[in-house]
């Protein structure tokens, strides 16, 4: 049963359950009415049943929402002091790809060691190819695709140190030696 067929089954079940909770309400509230012998207005107890139907819907889709964002929380948190090995780098890119460039960006900053990527990662697919997991030519397709991501993250993070240099220079340089500057 797909996940839309398994929710409609759901909404209509609870809509049954409502309507029958609504009768066996309704029910109830007319006797109550008549052994306290007063005027019966059927459209107070109307209302009155659709709202707690509504809080009921509403608290039960707070319920399920609440459900859905811990399964999709699933991806670790990166910290921004965490050191990272080529290694680590590399099965968090294999592991999340559809992890923000700025994470990455933020992971290759606090890159320990060399900067091995290529050699990881191709170690890594090798590892698989020797498994059967996987065969050369789809080896070569994903070595490209890893490659042009790598290559993306650098230039990311040679522009971000760039500009970094220019805010770092525009603070402490006086005006007057900007004059010099542009002079020069």
């Amino acid at each position: 049963m797909s996940m839309w067929n398994w929710f409609i089954y759901q909404v209509k079940n609870r809509v049954l359950n409502f309507k029958q909770r609504i009768d066996k309400s309704c029910i109830q509230y007319y006797d109550m009415l008549h052994v306290l012998e007063s005027p019966t207005d059927s459209s107070m107890a109307v209302i009155f049943i659709i709202s707690l139907g509504i809080i009921g819907l509403v608290l039960w889709f707070k319920k399920r929402k609440q459900k859905v964002s811990k399964t999709q929380s699933d991806k670790p948190k990166i910290g921004h002091d965490r050191e990272w090995t080529s290694f680590e780098f590399v099965q968090h890119l294999i592991k999340y790809p559809d992890t923000p460039d700025e994470d990455f960006v933020m992971m290759y900053e606090n890159l320990l060691g060399e900067d091995n990527l290529e050699k990881d990662m191709e170690s890594y697919w090798k590892m698989k190819i020797g498994e059967d997991k996987i065969n050369e030519e789809q080896f070569k397709k994903i070595k490209k695709a890893f490659n042009q991501r790598f290559k993306k993250i650098r230039k990311k993070v040679q522009a971000k140190e760039k500009s970094d240099d220019i805010i770092k220079w525009a603070i402490t340089n006086k005006e007057d030696d900007r004059v010099k500057d542009k002079k020069n």
